[in-house]
C-alpha cells in the first residue's frame, strides 16, 4: 500500500511535465497538491463522524473509479509519456539536478523537524486540549491548500525562483516567531502563514522538477519524493532531543537555518518562468 501510494506523486509530476505547457504547470501542480490537504481535512471529518473502516473503504472506492477512468480514457496520455531506461545514478551526475535535490533535502529536513512536533508543542507549551490541536491541524491543511494554489499562480505568472524565495522566506519568519507564546488567535495566524509559506515554496520547486527534459523528468520526480520522505523522517528524528530541551529555541534556530538555506541555495532555482 505504501509503495503504491508513494508512486502517485512522481507519476503525477511526470504527467504534468509531459502533457502540459510550461506556463500552466505551476497551477496544475498547485491543484494536484491542494487535493492532499483537502483529503486530510475530509479524513479528520470522516474519522470523527463515521465508523473507522470508512477511512479505508472511501479511498478504495475512489481508487477503483480512478483506475477505471484511466483504463477507459487515459490510454493516449499514457502512451504519449513513452518508455525508456531509468538511470538514477546518471541523473545525479548533473550538477543542477543534484543541487536542487540538496535544496529539497535541506528545506524538507528543517520543515518536518518543526511540523511533526507541532502537536506535542501545542500540548506542552499551550496545554491545548485534543480538539484545539485538531482544529489547528485543520487550519494548517486549509491554508496549505490555499497556499498551493496561490503558489501556482506566482510560479506561472512571476517565476519559479520568486515562488521558492517567497515561500521559504515566509516559512522561515513564521518558524522563528514560534519562539514566543501568543493568544490562540495570533498563534492561528502564525501557523496559517507558516503553512502558506511551505506550500508556495513547495509549489515553486515542484514545478521546477516538471520543467526538466523528458530524459531526466522520471528520475528527478522519483528522487524528489524519496529525498522528501527520507529527509522529513530524519528531521523529525533528530529534532527530538532539541525540542525536548526547548521548543521555542529549537524552532527559532530552525527558522534561522531555513533563512540561511534560502540565501545559500537561491541561485540554483531557474529564474525564468
Amino acid at each position: 500500500m505504501g509503495l503504491a501510494a508513494a508512486s502517485v506523486i512522481p507519476l503525477c509530476l511526470i504527467s504534468i511535465g509531459a502533457l502540459f505547457p510550461k506556463e500552466t504547470r505551476g497551477r496544475l501542480v498547485g491543484l494536484f497538491f491542494s487535493t492532499s490537504f483537502i483529503a486530510s481535512i475530509l479524513g479528520i471529518i470522516v474519522s470523527g463522524l463515521f465508523p473507522w473502516r470508512w477511512l479505508f473503504m472511501i479511498p478504495a472506492v475512489l481508487a477503483a473509479v480512478t483506475t477505471l477512468l484511466i483504463v477507459i480514457g487515459g490510454q493516449a496520455a499514457v502512451f504519449k509519456l513513452g518508455r525508456r531506461r531509468i538511470d538514477y545514478l546518471g541523473v545525479l551526475r548533473d550538477v543542477q539536478i543534484r543541487n536542487i535535490l540538496i535544496f529539497i533535502f535541506a528545506i524538507s529536513f528543517l520543515y518536518h523537524g518543526v511540523h511533526k512536533w507541532l502537536g506535542v508543542y501545542l500540548h506542552r507549551i499551550y496545554d491545548a486540549p485534543q480538539w484545539t490541536i485538531s482544529f489547528f491541524f485543520v487550519l494548517i491543511a486549509v491554508f496549505g491548500a490555499i497556499g498551493q494554489n496561490f503558489g501556482g499562480y506566482v510560479t506561472d505568472r512571476i517565476g519559479r525562483r520568486v515562488a521558492c524565495e517567497l515561500g521559504v522566506f515566509i516559512l522561515s519568519v513564521m518558524t522563528m516567531l514560534l519562539w514566543g507564546k501568543y493568544p490562540f488567535f495570533v498563534l492561528g495566524i502564525i501557523l496559517s502563514l507558516l503553512s502558506i509559506g511551505w506550500a508556495i515554496g513547495h509549489n515553486g520547486v515542484s514545478t521546477v522538477l516538471t520543467d526538466f527534459p523528458d530524459e531526466n523528468r522520471a528520475e528527478i520526480a522519483g528522487l524528489n519524493s524519496s529525498v522528501r520522505f527520507f529527509s522529513g523522517g530524519l528531521g523529525f528524528l533528530l529534532g527530538g532531543p532539541f525540542v525536548e530541551k526547548d521548543f521555542g529555541l529549537t524552532f527559532f534556530g530552525v527558522g534561522v537555518l531555513m533563512f540561511m538555506a534560502l540565501i545559500f541555495f537561491r541561485n540554483i532555482i531557474p529564474q525564468e518562468a
